[in-house]
């Protein structure tokens, strides 16, 4: 398989996350890897980002089913099951990338 790419499969996510709102299913297909991997590589995104003073930015993961939201998540995988209602319909996170303003 020869690569392609004129960037790597980070720099493309990191692209894609700084023009527009994207769920880890819009970037696997955008990048053309697979959805679980996404979120392996957000990981290093968001250490990368915190360098270049930007920031991963996330609108949580909910549950359909009773509207819970998950605010607090330290990671970017999708949860198994709702604590509010134990249901398993999460409709999926939202990600993208901005600058850090330093006038704050």
């Amino acid at each position: 398989m020869s690569n392609e790419r004129g960037q790597t499969i980070r720099q493309e996510i990191i692209s894609h996350l700084e023009n527009d709102r994207l769920n880890a299913r819009d970037i696997s297909q955008l990048v053309g890897i697979m959805e679980k991997d996404v979120y392996h590589h957000l990981a290093f995104i968001e250490k990368t980002a915190r360098q270049q003073k930007k920031r991963v930015c996330v609108d949580p993961y909910y549950c359909l089913n009773c509207g819970f939201e998950f605010k607090n998540r330290k990671s970017f995988k999708k949860p198994g099951k709702c604590p509010g209602c134990k249901g398993g319909r999460i409709a999926p996170a939202l990600f993208w990338i901005t600058r850090i303003d330093d006038s704050k």
